[in-house]
């Protein structure tokens, strides 16, 4: 072998070496919603594991919820990307029985792309963003992280949404950023530890953590501006700059999510 022909193969193979983890195809989305997660709680002291995630990672503590910030009308904001005013939900309240969201959710996008999706959710009233496009379903008010790694599993592409609830009773009950408050914090932060783990073992990743609304002394849902505020923590296989910008709107979560799941599988941003 002559040594243009040596030096093009040793080209060829370091190429490969080379390329980035996006050459794979993106395996798994975790998108974890804390309700009622104050991003003032975030300390590495009592949450070490979502602390984990702001480096390597990017973050913003600065995120808004929808006016008024309450639950389903946020969580709906959240995967569909519309605001109340823009056709979202406008109310709290959901019945099994009762319709269910007309518009496409962000699972309805990544069953398109290819993946399993899994929804579970530990308030009854987010049954109301069910859709036939989701694979696996779950009411999981105390086992929505083990019904979570149960799905991750199985193999090929996995797409999870998970709703964790416990704040929003701890902060009604003994007030925002209390010390039960805070001592909820850490049960839910150390729960999330394995699940963390399995997601980044099952090859390409993305995890997205974020909040419905906070709260201030022991009230949510009105129109106080502790009770906007919201946190986004984003990790994947590699950094994606610019994902997340300061003064984030929780409306912006669906389109940040494709726009960083086709980054990850290396499409051309749109």
């Amino acid at each position: 072998m002559n040594r243009l022909a040596r030096q093009f193969g040793l080209g060829i193979v370091g190429s490969f070496m080379l390329m980035p983890a996006w050459a794979q195809d993106l395996q798994t989305v975790l998108l974890v919603s804390i309700d009622a997660l104050h991003p003032a709680a975030l300390q590495a002291d009592g949450a070490p594991n979502l602390e984990s995630l702001k480096r390597p990672g990017q973050f913003t503590l600065e995120g808004r919820s929808v006016n008024p910030p309450q639950t389903l009308i946020a969580h709906t904001a959240m995967l569909t990307g519309l605001s109340p005013e823009q056709g979202g939900k406008q109310d709290n309240n959901w019945q099994p029985g009762e319709p269910r969201v007309a518009h496409e959710t962000l699972l309805d996008f990544a069953k398109k792309q290819g993946f399993e999706t899994g929804y579970f959710y530990a308030k009854p009233k987010l049954g109301y963003l069910i859709t036939p496009s989701i694979s696996s379903h779950a009411l999981a008010r105390d086992d929505g992280v083990e019904r979570a790694q149960a799905f991750l599993r199985e193999p090929g592409q996995r797409f999870v949404f998970l709703h964790l609830s416990g704040l929003d009773e701890a902060g009604p009950d003994s007030g925002w950023l209390s010390k039960d408050y805070l001592d909820e914090l850490r049960y839910i932060d150390r729960s999330l530890a394995p699940l963390l783990t399995d997601v980044r073992q099952r090859g390409t990743y993305l995890i997205v953590v974020t909040s419905d609304h906070a709260g201030h002394e022991r009230l949510h849902g009105t129109s106080h501006p502790e009770d906007f505020k919201l946190p986004l923590l984003v990790q994947a296989s590699w950094p994606l700059p610019g994902i997340v910008q300061d003064q984030f709107s929780i409306v912006r979560v669906r389109p940040m999510v494709q726009n960083a799941m086709a980054q990850l599988n290396g499409e051309t941003k749109n």
